[in-house]
């Protein structure tokens, strides 16, 4: 069995592999998510959709016990494979408001924070990633060493058609993306859209 790609190879292969795949390239969220503010110690299990209508248990991490409640944010993704389980995965409350809005557009602030203790909200991705093609001998064996904001140890789930993709917070963190998330969550960014950007922002 092949050994788990590591964090530094994906960015030896984010730097010096022109030629051999397609160019990294910024995309920009388009999804909304489900989300909640988990219990501390809550253990979060993270799947992803596999080949040919399966799940794969990417990883488990557990929510930090020694800091106070309302430090971090669970968010859920729905798979396309299983009613049973989604995608979830935690990130630091002050990470969790630079990369989603409310529904309406307005930001999520502490005055709004309460609501996300009580009940799952839905809220609006905004942002850009940076993203690359993944290829099968990347990883034969499907794992790859854990960006360090999860913890030491290694996911599984990335011996199939995906992404290697990195936030633009945690521009050095790469994990895994399959294609049929890539495609329902992110947009490719054209010199189009900064062109519209700029547009909007002069007018």
């Amino acid at each position: 069995m092949s050994s788990p790609i590591t964090q530094k190879t994906l960015q030896s292969l984010y730097d010096d592999f022109p030629g051999i795949r397609e160019d990294p390239f910024q995309v920009r969220k388009t999804s909304t998510k489900l989300v909640y503010i988990p219990v501390p110690g809550e253990k979060i299990d993270t799947y992803i959709d596999g080949p040919s209508g399966s799940i794969v248990k990417e990883v488990s991490r557990t929510v930090p016990k020694n800091e106070e409640n309302g430090s971090y944010v669970v968010i859920c993704t729905l798979l396309q494979n299983s009613t049973k389980h989604q995608q979830k995965y935690f990130i630091p409350w002050n990470d969790f408001v630079q990369r989603y809005t409310l529904m309406n557009g307005d930001p999520i602030t502490p005055v709004n924070k309460p609501i996300f203790y009580t009940d799952i909200i839905t809220v609006r991705a905004k942002g850009i990633a940076t993203a690359f093609k993944a290829l099968p001998t990347d990883t034969p064996s499907g794992q790859y060493e854990q960006p360090p904001s999860w913890g030491p140890g290694f996911a599984s789930g990335a011996n199939q058609d995906g992404y290697w993709m990195a936030s633009v917070q945690q521009p050095d963190e790469y994990y895994f993306m399959p294609t049929q998330q890539f495609n329902n969550d992110y947009i490719k960014i054209t010199n189009n859209y900064f062109k519209n950007l700029l547009e909007k922002k002069t007018h």
